[in-house]
């Protein structure tokens, strides 16, 4: 019978290095082929509802983990708005699908069904965005600041989600892929 001692079986693993994780990640491409498509789209939502464009790239980019979602990939989803219903999906989406999500009202975070508007196309979800932020009186207090674009997302946070981070989260965003360049006439 051979014994191995316990020493012998530790493996020594050195730190993983963060910080080249991040960049090797960052470095992938699909995130800027992300932004190259969704920022032409924000600009033109800028146009036609005033909604700052640097915070439309964001909010997309957070709520479809950059296009890859199944609710963006599949339903073309790229907010994660809800139907109203199961069966009443606003004026501009097709359809509405369930799909499991994550509601954190009321606390705590839990794992919850809902049903998830659907779209013809990656426009029709950023002009539905667009219309629901600009009629839906639960955004009101932001349209005031939409000139700011930090300003405009924590008071649309307030309504939007449930995570209370949600807002922070958006700026990272903007501040890191340099959103703002978005904004600029």
């Amino acid at each position: 019978m051979i014994h191995i001692g316990l020493a012998a079986l530790l493996v020594v693993t050195p730190p993983i290095d963060q910080n080249s994780v991040r960049e090797a990640a960052l470095g992938s491409g699909f995130q800027e082929t992300y932004v190259g498509a969704a920022g032409p789209i924000a600009r033109t939502i800028h146009a036609e509802y005033n909604i700052p464009a640097s915070v439309t790239v964001a909010q997309s980019i957070l709520e479809s983990n950059w296009g890859r979602s199944k609710l963006s990939t599949a339903e073309r989803n790229y907010f994660g708005f809800k139907c109203v219903t199961p069966t009443t999906p606003g004026p501009i989406a097709l359809k509405c699908t369930q799909y499991p999500t994550t509601e954190c009202v009321p606390a705590p975070c839990h794992p919850a069904e809902a049903y998830f508007r659907s779209y013809a196309s990656i426009d029709d979800s950023f002009r539905d965005y667009g219309r629901l932020l600009t009629t839906s009186s639960n955004y009101s207090a932001a349209l005031p600041v939409r000139t700011d674009p930090d300003a405009f997302i924590r008071a649309v946070a307030k309504k939007y989600a449930t995570d209370p981070e949600y807002a922070n989260k958006v700026i990272r965003l903007m501040n890191l892929y340099d959103l703002r360049r978005f904004d600029a006439p």
